[in-house]
């Protein structure tokens, strides 16, 4: 389990970057990921079935930690992980958006939604690991997942900031960087947290 679950947070982020290729005019700095799987996206079918495939991984996998260790701490991070496997993943598989904005329907807001909520869940638990492995007295991973959150809250500010006009033409615009560096960020402590475990 904890294999497969180092070989999903891997994938998700170098699966766009090759699905990337068949998609003209997509650019990684500046669009989200979910435009891969939007409804005029050429490899929309591929991404939005490996959405669903990660999210429920992203579900089962922190399950069989929590079973390891059935700390209050470890329900949380269990129950964060699940919701964004859910909302992030799964809802966002299931309900592709439409790449323009100018026409936003139903599902496209319900997309908006439950991602915002997942990417905000998952922002919380590298904090929340970092608090349990400092409680283990196990340091440097609990340094770790503390950098790591720092790290992935700033480039979230980033990415919250870059959607405002004032910063249209700053470094800020670059939305889908920002995006991925804060998965990249949250996925290490949850990578090394596997392979030490």
């Amino acid at each position: 389990m904890k294999i497969l679950w180092i070989i999903i947070l891997v994938a998700d982020n170098l699966l766009p970057l090759l699905l990337a290729h068949f998609y003209p005019n997509y650019k990684h700095k500046e669009m989200a990921l979910s435009v891969l799987g939007s409804r005029q996206s050429p490899v929309k079918w591929i991404y939005n079935v490996w959405c669903i495939i990660s999210g429920i991984v992203f579900c089962i996998v922190p399950y069989e930690l929590y079973k390891e260790n059935s700390s209050g701490l470890m329900i949380a991070i269990w129950v964060l992980l699940a919701i964004y496997g859910i909302g992030c993943e799964i809802i966002s598989g299931l309900c592709p958006l439409n790449e323009s904005r100018e026409d936003e329907d139903v599902v496209t807001k319900i997309h908006g939604g439950t991602s915002a909520i997942g990417f905000m869940t998952l922002l919380v638990v590298p904090l929340l690991l970092a608090i349990l492995q400092f409680q283990a007295t196990n340091i440097i991973m609990g340094a770790i997942s503390l950098v790591s959150f720092i790290v992935a809250f700033a480039f979230f500010c980033f990415f919250i900031m870059g959607e405002k006009e004032k910063f249209a033409n700053t470094i800020l615009r670059y939305g889908g960087l920002w995006q991925r560096l804060v998965l990249v960020s949250c996925y290490i402590p949850l990578a090394v947290w596997c392979i030490i475990k």
